[in-house]
């Protein structure tokens, strides 16, 4: 599972990038963990351009007669996304995908060290990822989402067995087009990260508490 990453870039390079018209500053977050709002870009019905929404990170299904399941629906899995019924429905429809500058895993052992998880050109990351709208009898409304990890490639593996769902922007553009339904082409998007501009380093331990925030969070260490 990823329930970690960092997102700390000028607006500018995020529009660019990810084709959206209007985003204001971001402060710099080093260290997010689910629960909060996070940048997510989907393409909206009826719009030219991708769209920048801030969405909980913790899935919670629009059927779900509890909000709190979300603490447990920060991932899914691309071998289940389709089928399992928090996700389904978001698969055919609320596609998108959550921007970062990179995400942690940690290596298990004696003592488990964190990894982080960036390009190497400092190119932001697409993960692939589902959101949904929530709404409570009393009226109380959570837009929320959840990334989508696959099995590991080669340069995960030593670190974890599972990685999130990156997308180059070819297939962003795949995923993120609602009008596309097949679901064997949109699960073949759904594959280990086969680029080379990946790279990962060992980071502080201190960044394993969620409330450490500061840039030391993405630092190499050793």
């Amino acid at each position: 599972m990823c329930g970690r990453f960092a997102l700390a870039a000028p607006a500018a390079k995020i529009k660019a990038q990810f084709q959206i018209e209007e985003l204001e500053e971001l402060s710099p977050r080093y260290n997010i963990p689910p629960g909060l709002d996070i940048l997510f870009v989907c393409h909206l019905d009826n719009e030219q351009s991708n769209s920048a929404l801030w969405l909980r990170w913790g899935l919670v299904p629009f059927w779900a007669k509890d909000k709190n399941i979300g603490a447990s629906l920060a991932n899914a899995r691309a071998e289940t996304v389709a089928e399992k019924p928090a996700f389904r429905q978001s698969f055919k429809s609320k596609r998108g995908v959550i921007v970062m500058s990179g995400f942690f895993e940690w290596r298990q052992g004696i003592k488990k060290q964190p990894f982080y998880f960036k390009n190497k050109h400092d190119d932001l990351l697409a993960i692939a990822a589902l959101w949904d709208r929530w709404q409570s009898p009393d009226g109380e409304l959570i837009q929320s989402c959840c990334l989508i990890t696959t099995s590991a490639n080669d340069l995960m593996a030593p670190v974890h067995n599972r990685m999130p769902v990156l997308l180059n922007s070819d297939s962003m553009k795949v995923w993120m087009d609602n009008s596309r339904c097949n679901q064997s082409e949109l699960l073949n998007l759904l594959s280990p990260y086969s680029g080379s501009d990946l790279m990962c380093y060992p980071v502080t331990t201190k960044m394993n508490n969620s409330r450490f925030t500061l840039h030391e969070s993405i630092e190499p260490i050793g």
